[in-house]
């Protein structure tokens, strides 16, 4: 058998890496004015990355027709957790909203799982040409659609929906039915964020940013600071002047200003080329195994997933759309966005070893059978080739 020379797991550590480093010289004085200890987030991002490989290695060895005989149960488990999340008593209110579901020890977002779980359930549903059609995508997505708008959480709402009818299509569903669908849900995205008074105040700060009338504002401008000050090679590593106090959410909505700050442009392309990196090579994976038709659709709805979500993030960060509390994927703080991303990861893995040890036995299953000792030599010539 030919070596793996899969390069998933190293482009999703090196992303980790750039995380937990930036983590750990940036977060030290937030999190002692918040927790009174400054290693707080650093020691909570290390459990969570270990947690997130062990969990990603075991779901890497589970069978993947148990994983879809399970995956609606998973789906409407999450639906379950998007209800109790907003039960007062059961979820962690901050800032108004509602979307850390309190499980003692920790707290946990529902609407993370839902993400997870929405892409294996709805590559299941969609794979089946009986169930391809427009209503069962209107009435599998508008529950967990109300539930997530009711956190109130419209971003993460705007980005599961977006991911979905990425899938929608990619299946083959018909395009003009989903146009029409789709114009109806940015008028009502539009509706969502004119009525209420702090998504407006974030549009007029987009607008009009020189306005220093609300936190937005500031927040914004000082993203802006912290980039524009970084230059080209930057400030030099843990020589960011806004991660002290200056800047708020440094370690989730705010780490890739810090990265800009102290690595510069240089820094944030290196960051965005490994991005690209993965997401072309999970598209990648995604056409080869295009016969299986459940696996492909589940690949490029994680790959929809990872470019939607760093998209919405370095767009607010470079004050293209309104700021929003999406996390940069596998680099921001959160155990529940990595726990996700990395049992998501996990199953990927599964399916690329499932499909790569099916091509290889195809392959020796070609070889002549006039040559009795043609495949012992084939398999042999495969364990001893060089990487």
């Amino acid at each position: 058998m030919k070596k793996d020379k899969s390069p998933l797991i190293s482009l999703v550590f090196f992303l980790i890496a750039i995380g937990f480093t930036f983590i750990s010289i940036s977060s030290l004085t937030e999190a002692n004015n918040t927790a009174g200890d400054k290693f707080y987030f650093l020691k909570k991002q290390g459990f969570w990355i270990l947690v997130s490989f062990i969990v990603s290695f075991i779901i890497s060895k589970i069978k993947i027709e148990i994983v879809k005989k399970l995956s609606p149960i998973i789906y409407f488990g999450s639906i379950i957790g998007l209800i109790l999340v907003l039960i007062p008593g059961l979820s962690n209110q901050a800032l108004g909203a509602r979307r850390w579901l309190n499980l003692g020890i920790f707290s946990f977002q529902p609407s993370e799982l839902f993400k997870f779980s929405s892409v294996i359930y709805f590559a299941l549903l969609f794979s089946q040409e009986s169930k391809r059609n427009l209503i069962n995508l209107i009435c599998h997505l508008s529950i967990p659609f109300i539930l997530i708008i009711l956190e109130p959480n419209l971003s993460t709402a705007i980005l599961s929906s977006a991911i979905i009818i990425s899938m929608y299509y990619l299946s083959g569903g018909k395009i003009m039915p989903l146009f029409l669908f789709c114009l109806s849900l940015i008028g009502l995205c539009f509706i969502l964020i004119i009525s209420s008074p702090y998504r407006s105040a974030r549009l007029q700060t987009l607008i009009n940013p020189e306005n220093n009338g609300n936190s937005s504002s500031y927040h914004s401008n000082q993203i802006i600071l912290s980039l524009s000050s970084g230059g080209l090679f930057g400030k030099g590593f843990a020589n960011s002047d806004q991660k002290y106090r200056f800047l708020p959410k440094i370690s989730t909505d705010s780490i890739l200003a810090i990265i800009g700050e102290e690595t510069g442009f240089l820094g944030i392309l290196i960051v965005l080329l490994i991005y690209i990196f993965l997401i072309s090579y999970l598209i990648k994976i995604a056409s080869i195994i295009k016969n299986d038709q459940f696996a492909s659709l589940f690949i490029s709805g994680a790959a929809c997933w990872i470019a939607y979500q760093s998209l919405i993030n370095i767009s607010a960060i470079a004050n293209i759309i309104p700021l929003t509390g999406v996390p940069l994927p596998f680099i921001s703080y959160g155990g529940s966005s990595l726990l996700t991303l990395m049992t998501t990861i996990g199953l990927i893995r599964n399916i690329e070893k499932k499909h790569t040890l099916f091509q290889e036995s195809k392959s020796l299953r070609s070889i002549p059978e006039k040559s009795p000792t043609s495949k012992i030599r084939h398999l042999n010539s495969k364990r001893h080739q060089k990487p």
